[in-house]
């Protein structure tokens, strides 16, 4: 009788253990599969912000293209001026970003900061040409009020190059924002400066709205 006592003992326990050994495994492959699925989802997220990255990086180039452009072309004397809008490129209707794209542009660079998924992206490209970020009337009085003359072809500047230059240089540190989805002037433009030599012209590239 004793022995058949133990004979049931040892069924129930093996029982016991195997049904622990059937329910750890199925924790375990639980446990396996949300660490697989919050993995994959990661991933999948990871690729999503890299895109909305390539598409912003994107954008800059583009308009750092026409900023650069610009100053590589030619103009007529009457046609110096071309219009850049970001709501026009189809890679701005399919960012996640579109209206919430804000464009800085200094005499350096355009800075691109874009907002998706609670996540702030930024992409910066430096310009070839010498820019300012303001238009022909701000430039004319910057130079008038510092130079007593405002550079145009009919009042040219008697200062010295480099110190022109620097000035301007230094006037165009600031940033200057810009909306996304409205015009952008692009405009070449020239600062006279008489010196012994006659009369002579440099370039620069205003941007602004």
């Amino acid at each position: 009788m004793k022995s058949g006592k133990t004979c049931a003992t040892k069924e129930i326990s093996a029982d016991e253990s195997a049904w622990a050994d059937f329910l750890i495994s199925k924790a375990a492959l639980v446990l396996s599969s949300i660490v697989f699925f919050a993995a994959l989802f990661q991933l999948a997220a990871g690729f999503k912000d890299l895109e909305a990255q390539e598409e912003l990086d994107f954008l800059a180039r583009d308009f750092k293209a026409a900023v650069d452009g610009a100053g590589a072309e030619s103009f007529p004397e009457d046609n110096q001026e071309i219009s850049y809008r970001f709501d026009e490129n189809e890679v701005f209707f399919s960012s996640p970003f579109r209206e919430n794209i804000e464009v800085y542009v200094s005499g350096e660079y355009v800075c691109l900061k874009g907002e998706s998924g609670g996540e702030i992206f930024t992409a910066v490209r430096p310009f070839t040409f010498r820019v300012l970020p303001f238009n022909e009337s701000e430039l004319r009085g910057k130079l008038y009020t510092r130079f007593g003359s405002d550079g145009s072809e009919g009042y040219p500047l008697s200062a010295d190059f480099q110190e022109i230059s620097e000035f301007l240089r230094a006037s165009g540190t600031g940033e200057a924002v810009l909306k996304a989805d409205d015009n952008i002037s692009i405009r070449k433009e020239h600062v006279y400066i008489k010196g012994s030599g006659g009369v002579s012209a440099f370039e620069h590239i205003l941007v602004y709205q």
